[in-house]
């Protein structure tokens, strides 16, 4: 969580410091071939450098705008024709698991509201996994208090990225972070005109799912846009050496300055309540996926992304260093986006009836 408004700025060269510590951070979890390794170092050292040096790295908006919409414009890639097999195989059950974990995050913050006393509107949105800054957005708008709800979404999103990137590190198939290649791409396009495309389609799709307020839109838009190109065998998904990594750097520092000490220093009396629901969440998912992988023969890889409580962006980004299947994590990811958004306003007037 930010600094409060009225604390003083952090002196310029201990932001630069930290600034240049995290790309550091971040080129040696490449080095050292962590899946994510750009966004997992960054986060690590921005949120050290907040909590410590009181430091919050300055990511422009539109730098952070810029990087969902590249990572949305990579995901496409994995749509190619001989995904639509295995999704259009495994729909029910995926359909299943998009409203298991939902149900899961639910049940973890009607348990801990009851026993903690915390309103059960801000734990449900504090747990719910539909992206932490659309739900500290949202929880503005309804009232609930957002300093608990961004406490309780950035510890669960710290979580899972922690659990996903040790993971990632198991199931690894290649060193480091990788996205497609042109060469891979339909009619193996030059790289030029496939670096284009994504890029356009990065562009375009991110300006449309901010302009018409999707939840996580700068990442879901080009996802909207490039996957149904994919399906008519237009390139979509290769990019610039480079630019991904940078791309997962912004991430992770976006996460990482989340936290500051005052911040949680003033709300430690839930912080580590916050930290079991959010391994509660993560644990009941894990479960799920195992469940999943046990009776639907998908391997326990795939299983686990797609049910990991997300970040979607995030957790499919350390995805993509694996051998996972890609289109049917992508699939539950974003269905689950969607579903809560349709059911987050119902949801709402119902534990605002039983108050």
């Amino acid at each position: 969580m930010r600094q409060d408004s009225d604390s003083q700025p952090a002196p310029r060269t201990r932001v630069w410091v930290v600034t240049f510590a995290s790309l550091l951070g971040a080129a040696l979890a490449e080095l050292l071939h962590l899946p994510a390794g750009a966004l997992l170092g960054g986060m690590l050292v921005a949120l050290l450098g907040s909590v410590f040096a009181r430091v919050q790295i300055p990511l422009p908006k539109a730098l952070q705008i810029a990087a969902s919409a590249v990572l949305g414009a990579t995901l496409c890639a994995a749509f190619q024709p001989s995904a639509w097999g295995a999704l259009a195989e495994h729909w029910l059950i995926a359909l299943i698991n998009v409203v298991g974990v939902v149900a899961i995050a639910q049940l973890v913050a009607l348990v801990f509201a009851r026993v903690s006393g915390v309103d059960v509107r801000t734990v449900t949105l504090g747990l719910m996994p539909g992206g932490a800054s659309a739900m500290v957005a949202v929880s503005e708008e309804l009232g609930v208090d957002s300093r608990l709800v961004t406490l309780f979404q950035y510890v669960r999103l710290g979580v899972v990225i922690l659990v996903a990137g040790a993971v990632g590190r198991w199931g690894s198939d290649g060193p480091g972070l990788h996205g497609a290649t042109a060469m891979v791409l339909p009619g193996a396009p030059s790289s030029l005109w496939a670096w284009g495309v994504t890029l356009l389609v990065a562009a375009v799709g991110g300006w449309l799912g901010v302009r018409l307020k999707l939840p996580a839109g700068a990442f879901l838009g080009p996802l909207l846009l490039g996957v149904p190109l994919t399906a008519l065998d237009i390139s979509v998904g290769a990019l610039p050496p480079g630019l991904l990594a940078l791309s997962m750097w912004v991430l992770g520092v976006r996460v990482g300055s989340q936290f500051d000490a005052a911040a949680m220093q003033e709300l430690r009396r839930v912080a580590l309540g916050a930290l079991g629901a959010a391994v509660a969440v993560v644990g009941g998912c894990m479960l799920l996926a195992w469940t999943w992988s046990t009776l639907g023969g998908v391997d326990l890889l795939t299983t686990y992304f797609a049910t990991s409580p997300g970040g979607a962006d995030t957790v499919l980004a350390i995805a993509l260093g694996t051998h996972a299947s890609l289109s049917l994590v992508l699939a539950v990811q974003v269905g689950r986006l969607l579903l809560i958004f349709l059911i987050v306003p119902s949801l709402f007037r119902r534990l605002s009836a039983s108050r």
